[in-house]
């Protein structure tokens, strides 16, 4: 998933918006603060496929929250 990078678009298996890029880190990705002014990691093994400027992952939003 080298082409995973800052400022992308992550959205969900639906495209509901997940949040925003903000760094790669080894296995995971680590996205922009939320709202709750935390930084939210994703695993690299939920995403299905990077298409443009976008992230799509495998899982429904309310899944990745989860882990």
């Amino acid at each position: 998933m080298s082409e995973i990078r800052e400022r992308m678009n992550v959205v969900d298996k639906d495209g509901a918006e997940v949040g925003i890029v903000d760094e790669v880190e080894g296995d995971r990705i680590k996205l922009e603060q939320g709202s709750d002014n935390q930084h939210h990691f994703i695993d690299k093994n939920l995403v299905a496929e990077v298409e443009g400027n976008t992230v799509k992952l495998s899982v429904e939003a309310k899944d990745v929250k989860r882990r």
